[in-house]
């Protein structure tokens, strides 16, 4: 896997990030496709890229007691995915608000640029006891910084 180091701005002027992945053989079915629950998983290695580049990884919101639950999930499956080509996910941030965000999500094969996926998730920001609370303040403020 390898990810953008940078935040850069989409066609319509929103955020977005990078990452690259070649596709497992694991994540297929018998007939070399991509099964439709890894790009799900893609989709969360997009966000945690997503983070990361704005210097506030996942992992550092875990360590400050954070966390982010998925409440919301679409995918749209436009073509396959085949075992050891690479795709490209992009993340881009859609909505932010105090404790929810939303993102939406392209997958396209590396070779050909061909749009294989969108989706989207909306995230909740809750604490170690599961309960709903503020983002933290260091992400709200990147991603504020970022949006304008």
């Amino acid at each position: 896997m390898t990810e953008s180091e940078t935040i850069y701005r989409g066609a319509d002027g929103v955020l977005c990030a990078d990452v690259h992945l070649r596709v497992r053989y694991y994540e297929t079915d018998r007939m070399g496709v991509v099964h439709h629950a890894s790009y799900l998983t893609w989709f969360e290695e997009g966000r945690s890229a997503f983070t990361r580049a704005l210097g506030y990884s996942y992992a550092q919101m875990e360590t400050d007691g954070i966390g982010l639950a998925v409440t919301q999930i679409e995918a749209r499956y436009l073509s396959p995915a085949r075992y050891d080509e690479e795709v490209v996910v992009t993340t881009c941030l859609h909505e932010l608000r105090s404790r929810e965000l939303s993102f939406g999500y392209e997958v396209r094969r590396a070779t050909d640029g061909v749009l294989l996926v969108t989706g989207m998730t909306r995230l909740v920001s809750i604490d170690r006891e599961g309960r709903f609370c503020r983002l933290p303040e260091q992400l709200l403020e990147s991603m504020k910084y970022n949006l304008r």
